[in-house]
């Protein structure tokens, strides 16, 4: 049990990135392109991720950047 727990506890680690726009753009693409390969499967995971980088991207993206993201 005390296994398990700590297993856990490493799970939830925050991890802090810093990108470019490019960057993120470049990893929209990816996760796009992931998406449209494995349909379902990843999709959950996917819409995690970019609401994510969304929330942390949207008042630094350029307005053009924020519509490319909406797409």
């Amino acid at each position: 049990m005390p296994y398990t727990i700590k297993t856990l506890l490493k799970i939830m680690n925050e991890i802090k990135l810093s990108l470019q726009e490019k960057e993120v753009n470049a990893l929209f693409q990816l996760i796009d392109l992931a998406v449209k390969s494995q349909g379902l499967q990843v999709a959950e995971a996917a819409t995690v991720i970019v609401n994510k980088l969304q929330e942390q991207a949207k008042d630094q993206l350029t307005p053009v950047e924020e519509e490319k993201t909406k797409k």
